[in-house]
């Protein structure tokens, strides 16, 4: 990840908010909560050599719904994506993702977030996993501008436990 600039953790926030049309403050407690609270929060861009250091959330539905299997990296989703014609759950939602990417690149916010124990990764997507996924199909995750937090700690973060290497 190529680190352009430090943020705060409210901007990060904030933006999360604003994507996913929450209205309060306590919204994805699930994701957020559990954290460590010594996050270096930073914009930064995606480079060809972090694709392969990409995970998913590490949430078993994700693997239930045949995406993830046999890990979590992200590449491994956008093939098993690729390879299958379901509509069903997941599945669909991404497809129209994809639809909305091809057909008019700026429909949906592309700002993703993701947590790492370091600047070399491996990252882990908390918000934007399918999003991810579409722009994947589409080659469009190189040079994309990504919100991530590091923390050494995130080593012991739930929702980041298939991304340890």
């Amino acid at each position: 990840m190529k680190i352009t600039k430090n943020v705060s953790q409210d901007e990060v926030w904030n933006h999360w908010k604003t994507v996913e049309g929450f209205t309060t403050d306590n919204f994805r407690s699930d994701i957020r909560d559990p954290l460590p609270t010594n996050l270096d929060w930073a914009l930064a861009v995606v480079e060809k050599g972090d694709i392969n250091s990409l995970f998913v959330i590490s949430s078993d539905d994700w693997k239930q719904e045949g995406l993830c299997s046999s890990d979590f990296k992200l590449t491994t989703a956008i093939t098993n994506y690729s390879n299958t014609q379901s509509s069903n759950g997941k599945y669909g939602d991404i497809r129209a993702k994809e639809l909305l990417f091809t057909s008019n690149q700026s429909a949906l916010d592309t700002k993703l977030i993701l947590v790492s124990s370091s600047k070399e990764g491996p990252f882990t997507i908390i918000e934007g996993n399918k999003r991810a996924i579409a722009l994947g199909k589409v080659e469009r995750l190189i040079g994309l501008e990504i919100f991530c937090g590091i923390s050494p700690s995130i080593k012991d973060y739930l929702w980041a436990r298939y991304s340890r290497e």
